[in-house]
């Protein structure tokens, strides 16, 4: 039975209880694996610790433990050969997940801005296609007709293709740190 280190922010099991969930007659086995492979840990991995534990005759004294968080508890696992090795790495995945998931914010909809921003991208994509049909279809039809209405045309495609690039630039500019154009 594994038992969480108390006082401890997150998640840290000792030494001990990862040799015994492992399959190792001792804590000395974790310590070789930690120290075989120290340059691999971070800090947020292991730390020593003050503990009270009982002593001899039942004596209470204060000893200085590793621990390993679920990140650290998964390296050492992964560098263990023991039969019970693949279980305990499955089952510190699973303890991660479920942490991640209790501690990750639920991603909102989008906000206004992201959505302003999106309408905008997708209006220009229209506009695009547009402009192209124009330059290469439309105009040169009207042109080959003599139509007045080719150059009163082709100046509010241009302008409006200007408008269109400032518009999008300007939506962009509103979106916060983080925010993309989206929907959803």
């Amino acid at each position: 039975m594994l038992n969480p280190v108390e006082n401890v922010s997150g998640i840290w099991l000792t030494s001990a209880d990862i040799a015994n969930a492992l399959g190792y007659a001792s804590s000395k086995s974790v310590s070789t694996i930690y120290s075989r492979n120290i340059d691999e840990f971070s800090n947020s991995m292991s730390m020593v610790i003050k503990m009270i534990t009982n002593g001899i005759n039942n004596n209470l004294r204060e000893k200085s433990v590793r621990v390993f968080s679920l990140r650290g508890c998964h390296l050492i696992a992964m560098f263990s050969t023991t039969p019970a090795a693949k279980k305990f790495r499955r089952w510190v995945l699973d303890i991660l997940d479920r942490e991640v998931a209790v501690n990750m914010p639920v991603q909102s909809g989008p906000s206004e801005r992201e959505i302003h921003a999106y309408n905008v991208h997708a209006l220009a994509d229209h506009y695009k296609f547009m402009y192209e049909a124009w330059e290469r279809q439309i105009e040169p039809a009207l042109r080959a007709i003599e139509s007045p209405l080719a150059d009163r045309l082709h100046d509010r495609f241009q302008d409006g293709g200007v408008f269109m690039q400032l518009i999008k630039e300007g939506s962009e500019k509103q979106l916060k740190r983080g925010e993309v154009a989206r929907l959803y």
